[in-house]
Parts: structure tokens; C-alpha cells; sequence
């Protein structure tokens, strides 16, 4: 179990049991904080519980945006508890402004901890290079599949997220093409070409108009045999953001719309072949 998912089930664990002291306790823990309505307990109460159970459904396999979300409602709690105790608008007792101070410094620490394991999502060095990799079994021949996907002066015409492309210099290893996207344009260097097997481009992130926050991408495509008719589309993309605290604030919703682009991307070449 990852450090991330520690921390998502550790506060799980602690939102579940607060919920439900809420709404079975509800009359003496109104009393305690010299409330003589006990209703906002129980509503609170059933809102941890609904929490809980959206940290439950992320435990097994992390979505990074998922996590996210959950921080934010963590850090709003924290941000709200921290109003409560200082501004005192709710004639609140003693221990009753004791026990939200107490609790928030709790879900701060689960904020802090999950922040820090979603910073390590698909990283895979102490340097913070992230890995992604998509996969996709097509009937086609490895043949007639490397000619589509190596037809690398075209690929605008299949990535969503890439309006022109044009060859520079070069055939093969060593190959520069320059790329547009709505925003920015850049170069790429083709740093590996097995012919019929695999290739791979490193991007200019230093480009004065590259527009993303990155200051380290390559990307990766190969072609496996499955059987006679079916062929495996791998494509590895490896990068590092330019500063590490884009690896919670921008990567969680990033991820979402690469993996969507990735799908569309796949899915052109799947019905070209």
C-alpha cells in the first residue's frame, strides 16, 4: 500500500467514525458545545459520512483529480474550522471550540500527507519524472500498423491536441519536426528509430512558445506482434514539470484530458487501419 493510499484510508477511517459519533451522539455532543439544537450535528454527520465513502471508492486505484477534490474539501474544512475558532460567530462553549480546533489540525495533516502522495503519483524517480502509458490490441498487421503510426509528418491529422506538423531536417533518428498547438509551437528531436519496431521524440521544452509547464517530455510509440492479425500500440510519454508544485496543483486535472487525448489518438488509428 502507497503512502497516498495510507492517508486516504487512515481518513476514511477518521471521517466514517466522526460521522457516525455525530449522528448517534448528536443530543450529547450538542450539549458539549452548549448547542440545545442537535439537527446541524446529524446533517454534518451525514456529509462525513458521504466523504468517507468517496475516499473509499479512490483507495484501491487513486484517480489523481479525484484526490485532489478531496484535499480541496479537506483544506476548506480546515479553512472553516479555523473561522469558527478565531471569529466565534456561533456562541459556541469552550470545549466546543476546543474539539474543532482539534479535528481540523487532524484533517490538516490528512490534507498535507495526501498532498504529498499525490505529488508522487506515476512518478517513477527521486528526480520526479512521471510515466504514463497507454495501450491498445487492434486488428491489424504490425506491418501495415507501423506504417500508420510512424507516418510521423501526419500525426496532427490523429492527435487532437496537435494542429500542424512539419519535417525540418532529417529521416529517422535524428529527425526534427516542429509542432503547433492552439497556443504555442515547438521542436522535436527524434532520439530513437528502429524501423518497423519503435520510435521516440524529445520535445524542446525551452522553445519561447512551448505552452506547457513542462521542462522535460519524450514520448515513446512502439508496435508489438499479438498474432498474425493483431498488433499492441504502446505509447510511453516521460516528463518532468518545472516546478514541483505543479505535481499536485496542475497534474490531477492534466491527467484527465492527456488520458482523453490519448483515447481519441488511438482510437484514429484503430479506424485508419
Amino acid at each position: 500500500m502507497s503512502f497516498l493510499q495510507i492517508t486516504l484510508v487512515s481518513n476514511a477511517i477518521f471521517s466514517f467514525a466522526t460521522g457516525l459519533s455525530l449522528i448517534l451522539f448528536h443530543n450529547a455532543i450538542a450539549t458539549w458545545f452548549g448547542k440545545q439544537n442537535p439537527t446541524i450535528f446529524w446533517i454534518i454527520g451525514l456529509g462525513l459520512l458521504y466523504f468517507s465513502y468517496s475516499i473509499i471508492v479512490e483507495i484501491r486505484n487513486p484517480k489523481p483529480h479525484a484526490v485532489f477534490y478531496i484535499i480541496i474539501q479537506d483544506f476548506i474544512w480546515v479553512l472553516a474550522s479555523l473561522v469558527i475558532v478565531l471569529i466565534k460567530p456561533f456562541n459556541l462553549s469552550v470545549p466546543g471550540y476546543q474539539i474543532i480546533a482539534t479535528v481540523s489540525f487532524i484533517v490538516l495533516a490528512f490534507g498535507i500527507g495526501q498532498s504529498i502522495g499525490l505529488g508522487k503519483i506515476d512518478t517513477i524517480n527521486n528526480e520526479g519524472l512521471k510515466r504514463l502509458t497507454y495501450e491498445r490490441i487492434i486488428n491489424a498487421t504490425k506491418e501495415n500498423t507501423w506504417k500508420v503510426i510512424s507516418d510521423v509528418s501526419n500525426y496532427h491529422n490523429v492527435a487532437p491536441n496537435i494542429e500542424s506538423v512539419t519535417i525540418i531536417s532529417g529521416k529517422g533518428k535524428d529527425m526534427v519536426r516542429s509542432c503547433t498547438h492552439k497556443t504555442g509551437s515547438w521542436t522535436e528531436v527524434a532520439t530513437l528509430w528502429k524501423e518497423g519496431e519503435q520510435y521516440e521524440f524529445q520535445v524542446n521544452t525551452d522553445a519561447k512558445d512551448y505552452p506547457f509547464p513542462l521542462k522535460f517530455l519524450k514520448g515513446t510509440w512502439k508496435v508489438e506482434t499479438v498474432s498474425k492479425h493483431e498488433t499492441k500500440i504502446t505509447m510511453v510519454f516521460d516528463f518532468v514539470f518545472k516546478q514541483k508544485i505543479y505535481n499536485i496543483l496542475i497534474y490531477p486535472l492534466m491527467k484527465k484530458k492527456f488520458n482523453k487525448t490519448c483515447e481519441e489518438l488511438l482510437d484514429n488509428w484503430e479506424n485508419i487501419l
